[in-house]
């Protein structure tokens, strides 16, 4: 896959990447050269390198690149035409809106679920050297949605609970992603599930956990997880 991209944009884009390896990852579809997604599985935040632009009156070659947000002041995307020579620059800026984007709100952010993700968190350690860029092997995949289906079902027995509806909007989302996203961005997801169940409820977050450490944590390591 990596040569789609012209080597002069992938040495950018893996200066880029190494400085903030956990920031966003790598999509490839018929429709663009690459496209680059924010890690956080809610978020729809993206840069994306249409094209390759090689007739024009100059006769400089360009790349047609969209991404979002392209400022501050508007969620909305914009479509630009860069060279190589300013790729970078249109590039950290969208990287630098990601950064600022992810930073800690007391009025917008959840508190609460925070607390619990905080606190779970070695519940959930990944061992793996290659968690950071492979996906869970196919085997592992099933396993995880049974444990995903599982965690689906106790929510749903929580009539009119916007948590809980929020809570299955994410497992449905981890659950379409799951072929395309590393071991350590599902395990990621499935802990904030868990810290949402959590918020839910106390008894719902501890079905959820034990759901997961003594069954699907389990089945994991037998078979050279997490």
């Amino acid at each position: 896959m990596k040569k789609k991209i012209p080597i002069g944009l992938r040495k950018i884009i893996d200066e880029v990447y190494r400085e903030n390896e956990n920031l966003f990852k790598l999509e490839f579809n018929e429709n663009s050269i690459a496209k680059f997604l924010d890690s956080d599985s809610e978020s729809d935040f993206f840069f994306e390198i249409k094209k390759i632009n090689t007739e024009n009156v100059n006769r400089n070659i360009t790349y047609t690149v969209e991404y979002k947000p392209y400022n501050e002041e508007t969620l909305a995307p914009r479509t630009v035409p860069v060279t190589l020579a300013n790729f970078k620059a249109f590039f950290l800026k969208w990287k630098s809106l990601l950064i600022e984007s992810n930073k800690m709100s007391p009025l917008f952010d959840d508190n609460f679920t925070q607390t619990y993700y905080d606190e779970i968190a070695p519940q959930f350690e990944i061992l793996d050297d290659d968690a950071e860029y492979k996906p869970f092997t196919i085997l592992q995949q099933k396993r995880i949605i049974e444990f995903l289906d599982k965690a689906e079902e106790i929510l749903k027995e929580q009539k009119n609970n916007l948590d809980a509806e929020n809570t299955i909007e994410l497992i449905e989302n981890t659950k379409s992603t799951i072929t395309k996203s590393t071991k350590k961005e599902v395990i990621k997801n499935i802990r904030k599930i868990i810290a949402k169940g959590f918020k839910v409820g106390l008894k719902i977050g501890e079905k959820l956990l034990i759901e997961f450490t003594t069954e699907l944590a389990k089945k994991l390591i037998m078979s050279g997880g997490i």
